[in-house]
């Protein structure tokens, strides 16, 4: 396991081992491998709730450049988080591993949602959340049109239109 966000991604239609021990359902596949640090515990010795939030974050910038954003710079091209929900379901625990999933639900002209999982080997899904995102020019804030090659990637990669 690794704590780069930015180390190649699990495939999980090439991994039905990790779908299987981490009890991940079916329509996943862009996934980051995590595992639960000591600094990231509150003080009842779970997982931070922000905790979770980091790990979405980091899948969500490794599922967008895969799919054709640039890296974060302040003259690139980004993703500002309009909205965030998360629905904490069982605490994690100090060294337990966790496979971070993020998939596209809806495109839309400058927006898209995704939803996300952090499943634990030990529980299954311990978190999911959703999010609206807008692409916008990073010095300026103007928002811009999601390309067609971006969606058509993610469509690609999904197995479904958008």
């Amino acid at each position: 396991m690794t704590n780069d966000p930015f180390e190649p991604f699990l495939d999980l239609t090439e991994r039905p081992e990790i779908v299987e021990e981490f009890n991940i359902e079916a329509g996943w596949r862009f996934a980051l491998a995590r595992r639960a640090l000591f600094a990231e515990l509150d003080a009842l010795s779970h997982l931070n709730h922000t905790t979770f939030l980091r790990y979405f974050e980091d899948a969500r910038i490794g599922y967008m450049m895969h799919h054709g954003l640039p890296a974060p710079g302040p003259d690139s091209l980004g993703c500002v988080l309009a909205r965030l929900e998360a629905d904490y379901r069982q605490p994690v625990f100090f060294d337990e591993r966790l496979i971070i999933t993020v998939r596209t639900a809806k495109i839309g002209n400058t927006s898209m949602a995704l939803e996300y999982g952090a499943w634990s080997a030990e529980k299954g899904l311990a978190c999911q959340s959703t999010s609206l995102l807008v692409l916008v020019v990073t010095t300026t804030g103007e928002k811009q049109r999601i390309s067609d090659s971006m969606r058509a990637s993610i469509a690609a990669f999904e197995g479904r239109e958008y």
